[in-house]
């Protein structure tokens, strides 16, 4: 709840309909955003996300960010 009220750091982004149904509930394990160019932004935005609301992450994702991370 404190998440979706939190207007301080707002996470919605604007995306053609397409982008929004290939990502679905997915995390970047499973998916990553088409634009290289935003990756890194994105990446970022969702570790500090996980970090704000002390939210776990599986070894799939962690891994997934890390190798994404190292390319930042």
């Amino acid at each position: 709840q404190s998440f979706a009220n939190d207007l301080t750091r707002p996470q919605l982004i604007a995306v053609t309909d397409n982008v929004n149904q290939a990502k679905g509930d997915k995390d970047p394990a499973k998916w990553m955003p088409p634009r290289a160019a935003y990756k890194c932004t994105y990446v970022r935005a969702w570790v500090h996300v996980k970090h704000q609301y002390n939210l776990s992450v599986d070894s799939a994702e962690k891994s997934a960010l890390q190798s994404a991370l190292s390319g930042c």
